[in-house]
């Protein structure tokens, strides 16, 4: 009886296979979305034909052990507005915010979430009291509400006082993160999902980094002009372990929505991130997070990821009839041939997770990408896309039309580079300000 249960386990990770081998990604430079600035690393958010970008940088990779790996004169000083139908794009300065705001509103790798007509930030790394005498790099420890319309319309008319009133904030040290990400579930919680703590100069000798070694999870007391972390809510996600074993000291991510079993629910899964202590190689079993009363994992160490390990443009995608969740990663770091730990790769993988086996595949797609690009970029779902949970930005595979190429988003900003291996002098890698259509055919 135990073999006729394994052949029927390999009949239906044959046939998963089979269903999606045939998908394939192909990508197009835009000729409509044009007039974007060259970003990486950024916050997005949206609404109607709008894109909202605040943070991130104007420069590519930074080069380990150089006092200038993340200078202030390379930060993003604005918030952008994008027009994605007149292609116009508006601008504020960031110093025009209030000051808590200003400097961490330039930073790099800030986690943040869109629900409904809020964009959530916390976190992020980037240059404190820039020019002054104390100057010094950190971690910030503010988590805002942005007021998405309000935003925008404050920075499409100029107005001071509409832009400075957009967002609300607290300051909290649990929240001091970057390298992490951040989303709502439908139990009402926030998951700040992993990440790390570093303060003082990259590559230099001063510095202090701390892992969080776990998912900080809490809820939200909101009124129209305040925020905070509710009183008593805070719950932690962890395996308890040291620092030197656990499998949350991980940065630098994929943190992706996830449909649950019979479509049921929604969840987390953490895919990939970086580094291991002592060894450092990057982590490649997944964990899954579920929300809840009582928030818990589940480590999957049956299946092991290859490639695309670095934080990168990303979708997600439920086929229902099948109850398979896919993930696919857009090239990034994190290369499965050569040394592969630092490696750009123009790979496009999709990971195909099935809820009824729990058996996890790597499906690699037929065509790579253009250039050498992904890695801190954005994955944007067209209008059109039919989806399967807006909320999370699911679309809904099952609703795909089959066999011929069906736009279903964008990718946009990150880092460019023109090889796999980076280098400062002969391979300096760049921000992209490029908009790619993302075709699928099924």
């Amino acid at each position: 009886m135990k073999n006729f249960h394994k052949f029927i386990l390999l009949v239906l990770v044959f046939a998963s296979l089979e269903a999606h081998s045939q998908t394939g990604f192909s990508l197009k430079p835009s000729q409509n979305l044009k007039n974007l600035p060259a970003l990486q690393s950024f916050v997005f958010g949206h609404s109607g034909n709008y894109w909202l970008l605040i943070g991130g940088r104007t420069n590519g990779f930074h080069g380990f052990g150089s006092a200038t790996n993340f200078p202030f004169k390379k930060a993003n000083k604005f918030v952008y507005v994008y027009n994605t139908a007149t292609n116009q794009l508006d601008s504020m300065a960031t110093a025009l915010l209030p000051t808590v705001l200003r400097e961490q509103y330039t930073s790099s790798n800030m986690q943040h979430f869109q629900a409904g007509q809020y964009l959530y930030i916390s976190g992020g790394y980037g240059e404190f009291h820039a020019k002054l005498p104390d100057s010094t790099w950190a971690t910030y420890s503010t988590l805002s509400r942005v007021n998405i319309a309000q935003m925008i319309n404050a920075v499409l008319t100029k107005n001071l006082i509409k832009f400075r009133t957009s967002v609300v904030y607290a300051k909290d040290k649990s929240t001091a993160s970057t390298g992490g990400e951040m989303y709502k579930l439908p139990d009402g919680k926030i998951y700040l999902v992993l990440g790390h703590r570093f303060d003082g100069m990259y590559g230099s000798s001063n510095f202090k980094q701390t892992y969080l070694d776990s998912v900080h999870v809490f809820k939200l007391t909101e009124t129209p002009s305040s925020i905070s972390i509710t009183a008593g809510s805070r719950q932690y996600i962890s395996d308890n372990l040291v620092d030197s074993l656990t499998q949350f000291r991980r940065r630098d991510l994929l943190v992706v929505p996830a449909i649950q079993r019979g479509g049921q629910g929604v969840g987390l899964t953490v895919y990939g991130g970086v580094f291991t202590a002592g060894a450092g190689v990057p982590f490649r079993n997944p964990i899954y997070l579920k929300g809840g009363a009582i928030p818990s994992y589940q480590l999957d160490k049956t299946y092991t990821q290859t490639s695309n390990i670095y934080s990168t443009a990303n979708v997600e995608m439920y086929d229902a009839s099948n109850d398979v969740m896919l993930t696919t990663a857009f090239g990034g770091i994190g290369n499965d041939t050569g040394s592969g730990r630092d490696d750009f790769t123009q790979k496009i993988m999709t990971i195909s997770k099935n809820n009824r086996t729990n058996v996890t595949t790597e499906i690699a797609n037929p065509s790579t990408l253009p250039t050498f690009m992904g890695s801190e970029g954005i994955f944007i779902p067209a209008p059109s896309v039919p989806m399967y949970n807006a909320q999370y930005g699911v679309i809904n595979y099952n609703s795909l039309p089959a066999g011929t190429p069906k736009l279903i988003g964008y990718i946009y900003g990150g880092i460019i580079s023109n090889s796999p291996k980076w280098n400062n002098s002969s391979n300096p890698t760049l921000p992209s300000k490029m908009v790619y259509e993302v075709y699928f055919t099924k």
